[in-house]
């Protein structure tokens, strides 16, 4: 009789499908071969789906055997993920005291992932009506394509929320071989260009309905002063409108990022990581508006931020973005390239099949040798946690990580989101990634 009444049963539906405050649809637009498909693999995988190993080479939404044997995407395809956050604090500073450690909440995004080609612009349309955030992929290679100037226009009429992904940008370190300064002013370019897109768009929008206001006004005086109310508040929506559609890295809108490799970083996360681990000893909140400045270096001696002078030709004077977001990715791909060198000379290989950036480069041929290929292809190459030149890596992984989780100290709890701080750490990240399986020497 007095025993408390038994809990109300959990509605399935409400577990899951979520509110529609926890939920999000999302959609990755880009032109063709800049890598959409490669960066939903990824997402897919944070939420284990599919393992590291399949990652970036499955391409899990392109269902379609067509899709599979063409290599690009023609249908849009959906999938629900589950995101895990932890949600901003107000500003009383007695919430913050008491709650010290907040409580993750989750966020379930529906990733819609569009074709790029043209001749599929319709599963492009309907992806932008059906969700209301792009995310707007762009090779740093090949820069603005013809495809992405439409999909920039469509995604703006239909009043999308845009975010910026520069994508492939190990290739400006492979392929590309761009020094520092190189990449810096090609990336700076490749956003200017997007954003003199964007700005031309959004004027043109508003001299339209500046065109259609003078045409539905009238000479009355009641309707001339409804006319200055609703022009207030227009020129309040079209600041709104430019601050959305103007990509900056200090305002969190842009994402560097290599799809294939599973790494990506923003300015504000760059500049948390630097300040928590005491590299500059900048306050985050002044740091990202400086990351991205090409007239400010940083002078380690005393911790302070000084002007830098233009077009100088000296390497080792590098701006802030060069020197703690360019520089730390530079030397772990020099690195990787060293350690499949040395991989390669340990087992007897010739070595001439990889660069020292570690890419492949089997097919380039002397003149005393056209079937060097041939003649390597049946060596085998390992590589594991013990080959020479692998403690510099573990390092340059510590150093320049931007990860919010931290590192772990128990090599039988390692997870794949913990940057590895041991020898065994990384041999389990190499075996779960399959970098550690034998390759051909090519």
């Amino acid at each position: 009789i007095f025993s408390s009444p038994p809990p109300p049963k959990k509605n399935m539906s409400s577990a899951l499908l979520p509110p529609p405050s926890q939920t999000r649809l999302v959609t990755i637009v880009a032109h063709v071969d800049h890598g959409k498909t490669t960066l939903a693999d990824n997402l897919i995988e944070s939420n284990g789906i599919i393992g590291e190993r399949l990652a970036g080479t499955i391409r899990y939404l392109d269902f379609d055997e067509e899709e599979q044997r063409r290599g690009i995407t023609m249908r849009t395809s959906t999938i629900a993920l589950r995101h895990f956050y932890t949600p901003v604090g107000g500003n009383n500073n007695k919430e913050k005291k008491k709650k010290k450690k907040k409580e993750r909440e989750t966020m379930v995004v529906h990733l819609l992932d569009s074709p790029g080609h043209v001749d599929f612009a319709p599963e492009v349309t309907t992806s932008l009506l059906l969700a209301d955030t792009a995310l707007l992929v762009i090779d740093v290679v090949e820069g603005m394509c013809a495809r992405t100037h439409s999909i920039l226009r469509e995604a703006h009429a239909h009043s999308m929320k845009p975010i910026l992904i520069i994508n492939k940008m190990d290739r400006l370190c492979g392929e590309l071989r761009l020094s520092l300064k190189e990449a810096y002013v090609r990336i700076r370019a490749l956003l200017e260009s997007v954003n003199a897109v964007c700005a031309n768009m959004v004027m043109r929008s508003k001299l339209e309905r500046l065109e259609q206001q003078q045409q539905q006004s009238s000479s009355t005086s009641a309707t001339a002063s409804k006319v200055n109310i609703n022009a207030q508040d227009e020129e309040e929506e079209e600041d709104e409108e430019t601050q959305l559609w103007t990509f900056s890295p200090s305002s969190n809108n842009v994402i560097f990022a290599s799809a294939l490799h599973g790494w990506g970083f923003t300015i504000p996360s760059l500049a948390r990581h630097l300040f928590k681990t005491k590299v500059v000893q900048v306050k985050p909140l002044v740091l990202k508006q400086l990351l991205f400045d090409d007239n400010v270096k940083y002078r380690h001696t005393d911790h302070k931020v000084l002007k830098r002078k233009k077009n100088t030709n000296d390497e080792e004077d590098l701006n802030l973005f060069e020197e703690f977001a360019l520089k730390p990715i530079w030397d772990i791909y020099e690195c990787v390239g060293g350690v499949a060198l040395t991989a390669i000379a340990m087992s007897g290989g010739g070595g001439g099949g990889y660069d020292t950036n570690g890419y492949n480069n089997a097919h380039t041929t002397t003149p005393g040798n056209h079937n060097t290929a041939t003649n390597n292809h049946n060596n085998k190459t390992k590589i594991t946690a013990d080959t020479p030149g692998m403690e510099e890596i573990l390092t340059l992984l510590q150093s320049g990580h931007t990860s919010p989780n931290t590192t772990t100290h128990d090599n039988t709890k390692y997870s794949m989101l913990s940057i590895p701080t041991t020898k065994e750490q990384l041999q389990i990240l190499l075996n779960k990634t399959g970098a550690s399986s034998s390759f051909d020497e090519e």
